[in-house]
């Protein structure tokens, strides 16, 4: 969720060419850090549950992996999983931008995600 607001101005230009886009919950928090592990693991499971359900009847779903953490197009843990379900439930796997140098290279490609490289009129 660090990417937040470029995950909504994706959504304004997808939703302005008609397609219908399914965004995380922008009600969870953003920061952890004041709760207990015992108080996060709740939270994070209604979150997964809610992004399965969204994955499972969705068409595709589309990684906003910007710069973060040093890393270019960088993909996070949660965004991974929503790819791993994606991939289970046979769903294309668009990445806005290219697949990141980072310690999970071979597991993103082996998920055969497609690269936009930046352009979201190649959707």
């Amino acid at each position: 969720m660090s990417v937040l607001p470029r995950i909504l101005e994706v959504k304004d230009t997808l939703e302005s060419k008609g397609i219908i886009v399914e965004t995380p919950s922008l009600n969870e928090p953003s920061d952890y850090s004041t709760l207990s592990e015992a108080d996060r693991a709740p939270i994070k499971t209604e979150m997964i549950r809610r992004h399965l359900e969204r994955i499972k009847t969705s068409d595709a779903i589309l990684v906003v992996n910007e710069t973060t953490k040093g890393i270019e197009s960088y993909i996070g843990a949660n965004s991974f999983l929503e790819m791993g379900i994606a991939f289970a439930f046979e769903k294309p796997i668009l990445l806005l931008n290219s697949v990141p140098q980072q310690p999970n290279r071979d597991e993103l490609l082996g998920l055969n995600p497609r690269e936009l490289k930046g352009d979201l009129d190649s959707i």
